[in-house]
């Protein structure tokens, strides 16, 4: 989560790397979407993938 409470949101099409990683090791959560399909529905990251993003799944 942000610090609002709100998962991060992050444009696939310009994807900010740090904003991500930093997101990551905040133990946030990531919502992706894609500026150029506004049709597609943003996907959320909840805890097991971004536990999975942090490598503490394999």
């Amino acid at each position: 989560m942000g610090t609002n409470g709100k998962p991060v949101r992050i444009d696939m099409f310009n994807p900010d790397g740090r904003l991500i990683s930093d997101t990551a090791a905040s133990s946030g959560h990531l919502e992706l979407h894609d500026s150029t399909r506004p049709d597609v529905a943003p996907i959320v990251l909840d805890d097991f993938l971004m536990a999975v993003m942090r490598g503490e799944v394999s």
